[in-house]
């Protein structure tokens, strides 16, 4: 089995699309691409609990491990501790969606990834971000201002 160099992340909104919390590993190593997007999926899992989030929406662009999540598909053997990590996690939360979104719609995540991987370390943003995801993310939100 060969180990790559992969990049992890995760960026949590809350229902009006502002940024609750991000963060980003670009240093560690997985054995596949679908590794890697469910070790996405187990962080920000772990995220929401450390954070106090109850009930969320988890919306990775990895259409296949949604579909194992779901029981839609058998479990990938050599995914067999990742998905099971993420179902321990997932009762630790009153509600947990998991809904594919196209890489298109999941840019801030894609953009972490590159970011962390870039600087080949790990990364943890609050609600206060950095530019370059609030730069992304301020057209999604959902709410008017008004002075």
């Amino acid at each position: 089995m060969v180990f790559r160099l992969s990049r992890v992340s995760w960026v949590g909104r809350d229902f009006a699309g502002l940024l609750q919390a991000a963060a980003g590993s670009g240093n560690g190593f997985c054995y596949s691409a679908a590794a890697a997007e469910a070790c996405a999926i187990r962080d920000a899992l772990l995220a929401c609990i450390d954070n106090g989030f109850v009930n969320v929406i988890i919306e990775p662009d990895a259409k296949v491990i949604i579909q194992m999540l779901r029981k839609e598909l058998t479990h990938d053997f050599s995914l067999e501790c990742l998905l099971g990590d993420i179902a321990l996690l997932e009762r630790r939360l009153t509600s947990v969606t998991f809904a594919f979104v196209s890489r298109e719609n999941n840019r801030a995540a894609h953009s972490v990834a590159k970011f962390v991987f870039k600087e080949s370390r790990a990364f943890v943003w609050d609600c206060i971000g950095s530019e370059f995801l609030f730069n992304i993310l301020a057209p999604d939100v959902n709410i008017s201002i008004r002075l």
